[in-house]
């Protein structure tokens, strides 16, 4: 199937269910209650954040950091929620450092804590991804950086059981994580500005989802080139 005509019809199915999400809550009154309670958290929220803010820049990034060096899937939450108390670029800071945080913590696990006892489980596998990653193993992490197809925590182990530098991976890393914690923190950012249930049909919310819904594909086939 042709790229365009895919992406055409990804976005053909955000609008539908963006426009028919109200009609398939319980009810509007309902809806409008949970955005009300919603609405009531990020406030105090942000109350907490403006008298601990020191304490609340630190814990946020921790979270992040501790999480997802774990097999945790904190970063897209903790992206959505950076987004709505911090603003965009405070919390895409944030949440690149915490992200940062938890793939070098993860890298170094593997590299200096469970690469013994993991080669000699791989054996003669392990120095086939020392050749691949010698080969083109930074242009193989980009791309499934930017296109997922591993899960976060357990790239990042396989990173540091290779020989792959930290200097190049650590770069990699950021630049490959960049472009969707900057669509989730500002899909953060939309959430925190919804007040009533026309809002979710704004024309920023349906950019954001749209995004969100198309990013994975454009990322696809900018692998694909960069893979040529």
């Amino acid at each position: 199937m042709n790229p365009a005509f895919k992406g055409v019809l990804v976005l053909a199915a955000v609008a539908v269910v963006i426009a028919g999400a109200p009609l398939l809550w319980p009810s509007l009154s309902a809806l409008q209650a949970d955005l009300d309670e919603l609405r009531t958290l990020l406030i105090r929220a942000e109350i907490w954040r403006d008298a601990n803010p020191t304490l609340s820049l630190l814990s946020f990034v921790l979270i992040i950091g501790l999480g997802a060096s774990l097999p945790i899937p904190v970063i897209v939450p903790m992206s959505l929620i950076g987004g709505a108390v911090f603003g965009f670029w405070l919390a895409l800071v944030l949440v690149l450092a915490g992200t940062m945080m938890a793939a070098i913590l993860t890298f170094l696990s593997g590299r200096y804590w469970l690469n013994g006892p993991v080669r000699r489980v791989m054996g003669s596998r392990a120095d086939r991804l020392d050749a691949r990653v010698a080969e083109n193993g930074l242009l193989a992490l980009l791309s499934l950086r930017l296109t997922p197809g591993l899960p976060f925590f357990v790239l990042n182990l396989l990173s540091g059981l290779s020989r792959m530098t930290m200097r190049g991976y650590a770069a990699v890393t950021a630049l490959g994580v960049l472009p969707n914690t900057a669509i989730l923190v500002g899909a953060g950012t939309q959430i925190a500005e919804i007040e009533r249930v026309r809002d979710i049909v704004g024309p920023r919310i349906i950019a954001i989802v749209a995004l969100l819904a198309v990013f994975p594909w454009v990322a696809r086939w900018a692998a694909r080139r960069l893979r040529r």
